[in-house]
């Protein structure tokens, strides 16, 4: 004989809300973490309490899995540590005058902050940011924004150079590097 099929329920079932509790593992810890979480669990919110009904062995969940291992941890702040060390390396000069290199030498540095401060005779703004891929070209797209004035919405400082020599007064540019910076990656935080 053949069954007949059961109507199916159109009911969807609640979810129970879980709550989860994740102790970082250690294998030096010989307690019992959960059992003793579970005793107190208890032991504070019985059934005669106004939140037995959300702090119960049902709906709090215990699990190791969700937290990264103590090594792991400390292999990736090694790892970001490290990197730290290797993008502030800076490569060699090549400017063809090294007397007239805009950062004193370190023209082709990576990974740092430069500063450009605009003076004359009356005032001296500046202006700081951090070039990539290399200090170099970003200076140059400065400078190739401030001699042309097609080019003057490239880049923010020349601006007030460009105001200057419209004023007729003779703007001069000094570059330098205050300090070392990390280039934004996605999926890094910055903390610089």
């Amino acid at each position: 004989t053949e069954s007949t099929p059961s109507p199916q329920n159109t009911r969807t079932k609640r979810r129970r809300a879980i709550i989860w509790f994740n102790p970082p593992f250690s294998e030096n810890v010989t307690t019992k973490i959960g059992k003793e979480f579970f005793k107190i669990l208890e032991k504070h919110f019985p059934k005669r309490h106004k939140f037995h009904k959300i702090l119960n062995r049902n709906n709090v969940k215990l699990s190791y899995s969700c937290t990264p291992n103590i090594g792991s941890m400390i292999k990736s702040h090694n790892r970001k540590t490290l990197d730290r060390t290797e993008e502030t390396q800076t490569l060699p000069c090549n400017c063809r005058n090294k007397e007239q290199c805009p950062l004193d030498g370190q023209c082709r540095a990576k990974a740092v902050v430069y500063q450009a401060t605009i003076s004359d005779t009356t005032d001296s703004p500046s202006h700081t940011g951090i070039p990539e891929p290399e200090a170099k070209k970003r200076v140059s797209k400065h400078k190739n924004s401030m001699k042309y004035r097609e080019h003057e919405q490239d880049t923010e400082p020349p601006k007030k150079p460009r105001e200057m020599k419209d004023q007729g007064r003779i703007p001069v540019l000094k570059w330098k590097i205050p300090q070392p910076a990390r280039p934004h990656q996605n999926g890094r935080p910055n903390r610089d």
